[in-house]
C-alpha cells in the first residue's frame, strides 16, 4: 500500500514539475513567474504547498535565507534547499561581475544602471567607490564601508589611497539606503562636501555621489549639493 501511495505522490509531483517546465519553455526564463522557476530549481520535491510558502515570503527575504532556514520553512531535502541558495548566489555573481569592456560614465543614470542591480536589495548600507580614468571609464570598484554611514567612519584618506593605487583621474561614490528612499540626509551631504574638498587637495575629482534606493536614485551633483 505504501509503495502505491509513494508512486502516486511521485507521479503528482512529476506532473507539477512538467507543467512548470512547459511554462518556462513557452515564456522563457525572463518572463517566467517565480513559482515556475522555483519548481524547476527544486525538482521532483516541489509541490503547490511548498511553492506557495516560498513565494509567499517574497523574493528578497528568500534570497537572504540559508539552506537550513529554507528547510525549516518547507519540507524539502537539504540538496533542494542548497539549489535555491546556489541559484541566488549565481544570480548575484552575474549582476556584480565586471563587464568585459570598461564602461563610460557620462550621466548619473549611467551610474545607477551599473550599480542598481547590485545595491538596491542590500539590507545594510554599503559605501562603494568607482574609480575612473581620464575618459571617465570605470577602471575599478571598491566597497569602502558597510554599516550606518557617518563622517567618522568614511575616511577620505582610505578612499583616495585606493584611487591613487589605481591611478584614477576621478571617483564616483555611491551608497544605498536600505529603506528604499534615496533622499539624502544631512550626514550624506556633509560626507560629500568633505570628499569633494579632499579630492581638490590630491587632484582627484569627486564627480558625483549617488544614493541608491529601491529602483530609484538621487545624484547629489545633479541636485547641486556640491
Amino acid at each position: 500500500m505504501k509503495q502505491i501511495e509513494m508512486f502516486q505522490y511521485d507521479f503528482i509531483v512529476t506532473e507539477f514539475v512538467k507543467k512548470a517546465k512547459e511554462s518556462i519553455t513557452f515564456y522563457g526564463t525572463k518572463e517566467a513567474n517565480l513559482n515556475d522557476l522555483l519548481t524547476i530549481i527544486i525538482g521532483n520535491e516541489a509541490d503547490a504547498a511548498n511553492i506557495q510558502k516560498l513565494t509567499g515570503i517574497g523574493i528578497q527575504q528568500l534570497a537572504s535565507m540559508s539552506a537550513q532556514e529554507i528547510m525549516e520553512l518547507v519540507s524539502i531535502s537539504e540538496m533542494a534547499a542548497q539549489r535555491i541558495v546556489a541559484s541566488f548566489g549565481l544570480a548575484h555573481k552575474y549582476v556584480t561581475s565586471p563587464r568585459e569592456k570598461r564602461i563610460a560614465i557620462r550621466l548619473p543614470r549611467d551610474v545607477a544602471e551599473l550599480m542598481m542591480p547590485e545595491m538596491r536589495y542590500l539590507t545594510q548600507e554599503h559605501f562603494i567607490c568607482l574609480f575612473l580614468n581620464t575618459k571617465n571609464r570605470v577602471i575599478g570598484k571598491q566597497t569602502i564601508f558597510i554599516g550606518s554611514l557617518d563622517s567618522s567612519v568614511v575616511h577620505p584618506r582610505e578612499i583616495f589611497k585606493e584611487a591613487i593605487k589605481r591611478s584614477a583621474a576621478s571617483i564616483i561614490c555611491l551608497h544605498n539606503h536600505p529603506s528604499g528612499d534615496p533622499t539624502p540626509s544631512k550626514e550624506d551631504i556633509s560626507i560629500t562636501q568633505i570628499l569633494r574638498q579632499a579630492g581638490e587637495v590630491v587632484g582627484i575629482s569627486l564627480l558625483d555621489h549617488v544614493i541608491i534606493g529601491d529602483g530609484k536614485y538621487i545624484s547629489l551633483k545633479e541636485q547641486r549639493y556640491f
